[in-house]
């Protein structure tokens, strides 16, 4: 009885380290990607599938100058480049400009466009917060 809970102990930490390995390589990952310029990141959770995480750089005008997707079901998977988005306008990106590329690489492009477009709603608040303010 006893083995088996340092069995679990022992996985439980192994899945730890391997996480912290994970997120470091994509954190030193996101980092070259911002010589690009900026950089959208879109999700899609995997539950039973693979998951999948995409980056999309984009120069100031929102073009798609660069764009990578990480899916796969372990720790292990690896970032791989999307060149059929490189050069489209990230607004305007939808599921049809995904088609073949799989459902969950599809909805974590769409959600980096949707993550996109929060940002830049957030910057006009803010900036017609600071407008009023200066009006005041």
């Amino acid at each position: 009885m006893g083995w088996m809970i340092l069995l679990a102990a022992g996985m439980w930490v192994l899945q730890l380290l391997l996480g912290l390995w994970q997120f470091g390589r994509f954190n030193k990952h996101m980092k070259e990607l911002r010589r690009y310029g900026r950089v959208a990141v879109g999700k899609a959770k995997g539950g039973f599938r693979a998951g999948a995480v995409a980056l999309i750089c984009i120069d100031e005008r929102a073009e798609i100058v660069h764009a990578e997707i990480m899916a796969g079901r372990t720790v292990f998977a690896g970032f791989r480049e999307l060149s059929v988005l490189k050069g489209k306008f990230l607004p305007l990106i939808g599921e049809d400009d995904c088609e073949g590329l799989g459902k969950q690489v599809t909805a974590a492009v769409v959600n980096a466009r949707q993550d996109y477009e929060n940002y830049r709603e957030l910057c006009a608040e803010r900036h017609e917060g600071d407008a009023a303010a200066i009006s005041d």
